[in-house]
């Protein structure tokens, strides 16, 4: 049985498992770093927006 892993096309070394597990690795903090960009994203387009409306009621007294 281990004459056949060994020399089969899908067998797999240790050094395969291992670059398997920091792929997976590498992908979680991908994930991870994306949402909180975007949430950090989302919360200065909110901060613009408050911005820029509090300047249009300066600059724009309603008579």
């Amino acid at each position: 049985m281990a004459y056949l892993f060994e020399h089969t096309k899908f067998g797999f070394c240790w050094l395969d498992l291992l670059a398997l597990l920091i792929l997976l690795a590498v992908i979680a903090v991908f994930v991870v770093r994306n949402q909180n960009l975007k949430k950090q994203q989302k919360d200065l387009e909110e901060q613009l927006d408050d911005l820029y409306s509090g300047d249009a009621k300066k600059d724009n007294p309603v008579i």
